[in-house]
């Protein structure tokens, strides 16, 4: 505490003593404590001002962070759906096939009839479009 050993602290205590008197000592103590205390809370109080500061300084770094992330992105996703499609890309996943009309496409039984062709323009390890439908 303050560097101060035990016979330093009973020198300064004899000299309070002497020059604050008897009765006046323990009031004199009582108000310092209470000084103390006080002077304690405001120093918690500006460290803990100084960390929320902190903090949301950091905050706000990490969101326009965020936001310039984000802009960066919707400006890559806009550029790409501006750009024309290239001519020799393949399409992105299989094409829908039709169903005829009065066959349940739910019916886990199926006809004995020719299975449904598979569109030209799948790309050649895709699955077949009839393994993509749902037996329920």
């Amino acid at each position: 505490m303050l560097g101060l050993g035990t016979g330093e602290m009973v020198v300064i205590a004899v000299v309070a003593l002497l020059v604050i008197g008897p009765d006046r000592l323990p009031r004199m103590a009582r108000q310092l404590g209470k000084y103390y205390g006080q002077v304690r809370r405001m120093a918690d109080d500006l460290r803990r001002a100084f960390v929320m500061e902190a903090d949301r300084q950091d905050a706000q770094e990490r969101y326009a962070a965020l936001q310039a992330r984000r802009k960066a992105e919707l400006e890559q996703r806009a550029a790409k759906a501006e750009a024309p499609p290239a001519a020799d890309a393949a399409p992105v996943g299989p094409t829908l096939v039709e169903v005829p009309t009065g066959v349940d496409p739910h019916s886990t039984e199926r006809d004995e009839g020719p299975p449904s062709p598979v569109p030209n323009d799948l790309p050649p390890d895709a699955p077949h479009p009839d393994l993509l439908r749902k037996a329920t």
